[in-house]
């Protein structure tokens, strides 16, 4: 009899042990999967808002996050256009805010000027863009009108005042179709924060030289100490909220793998245990300490394997479902995780080898007559 037949064989005498060690390894795997899933979504969510506009540079105040109590004066950007190998400036001021009766608490509103690129390139579903001469109008995000059941002419509440929906818009990014658009000036005055951006993102000409971003990012800060100008994949990997995220997924990944490597440890060595006199005849028969071994890693692995798939297909369902559920329709993408899979498989791996390491080793050198004798 191959040794596979032997171990299926091993695994069907237990179907509820074998049932339930492997639903213990598909949720250690599919939390893996899950939430390295979602930080990359997260991440990369933030990142394509950068790259589908050919950013090159994000413009700051310094402090490596999200700088929305203290921003930039506009003259700045007046500044950066007459610096050489600039193509183009953007300016925009950003606020969140909360619609607590529908459940949304973290709602992004940006404010552009009439004439901004931004404007230009979203579709417009519904109604029309802003204009130089609107006040107290707003556009909606696809995904932010559905959740408030608003079309133009609709009315919301912002900052405790009565907003007219004019538009609802569809954008590349996942962020923009949850958000709300303001013009500039509107948005300052709500705030209270008369000619200032929350930042500029800069254009460079040729867009993607590094030798042009280096030395434009150069002259950007020599204008003002306080301002960092950031190249958009440094800036998007060091927020502190993206660090956050992936710190938490591999924290609780980590605490998964030992869950999951103490839980296939407890299963081998009970089989083990239950099995001595078995073992102690296939020796007495011929069968050497390395092939039982070879038997004991092969039934983990199989254990494993099965967690494996069980956990990679559920984990990759995680981050899909999350897109339709409000709260977090507007942060994850539900894009398939090469790493959350590879991190799930290696967790697997991992799981099997250091749950069957030692009851294998227990079991191939307990002497053949001893193991006769316990039985």
């Amino acid at each position: 009899m191959r040794l596979t037949q032997v171990a299926a064989r091993n695994l069907l005498r237990r179907p509820a042990r074998t049932i339930l060690t492997v639903v213990g390894i598909g949720i250690a795997v599919a939390v893996v999967v899950a939430l390295v899933g979602v930080a990359e979504s997260l991440e990369s969510s933030f990142l394509k808002l950068y790259v589908d506009q050919s950013v090159d540079l994000v413009v700051q105040r310094r402090g490596g996050t999200m700088q929305l109590s203290k921003g930039l004066t506009d003259k700045l950007g007046d500044q950066i256009r007459a610096i050489p190998g600039v193509r183009g400036v953007i300016g925009g001021l950003m606020d969140m805010v909360a619609f607590e009766e529908h459940g949304l608490f973290m709602v992004i509103v940006n404010g552009w000027e009439p004439d901004c690129p931004v404007l230009d390139r979203v579709k417009i579903l519904e109604g029309r863009r802003l204009q130089a001469d609107d006040r107290r109008h707003v556009m909606l995000g696809r995904v932010l009108a559905a959740q408030l059941n608003k079309h133009p002419g609709d009315k919301i509440e912002l900052y405790a005042q009565s907003f007219e929906v004019i538009g609802v818009f569809e954008s590349f990014s996942i962020y923009e179709n949850g958000a709300a658009f303001l013009l500039m000036d509107e948005l300052q005055r709500q705030m209270d924060r008369p000619g200032q951006l929350t930042g500029y993102v800069i254009q460079v000409e040729p867009h993607g030289e590094q030798r042009t971003i280096d030395r434009v990012g150069h002259d950007i800060e020599a204008l003002d100490p306080e301002v960092a100008a950031t190249p958009c994949f440094d800036f998007v990997h060091s927020l502190k909220q993206m660090k956050v995220t992936r710190t938490m997924a591999w924290v609780v990944s980590a605490i998964a793998a030992l869950l999951g490597a103490c839980g296939m440890l407890n299963t081998m060595a009970m089989s083990v245990f239950e099995r001595r006199r078995e073992f102690g005849i296939l020796r007495a028969v011929g069968w050497r300490p390395r092939r039982i071994v070879q038997l004991v890693l092969l039934e983990s692995l199989c254990l494993a394997a099965a967690g494996a798939c069980l956990g990679i297909s559920v984990g990759l369902t995680v981050p899909v479902l999350l897109t339709y559920w409000p709260p977090t329709a507007v942060l994850v993408q539900g894009d398939l995780s090469f790493s959350g899979v590879l991190a799930g498989i290696a967790l697997a791996l991992i799981t099997a080898v250091v749950g069957a390491v030692y009851p294998a080793y227990s079991c191939a050198t307990i002497p053949p007559v001893e193991a006769l004798r316990s039985a």
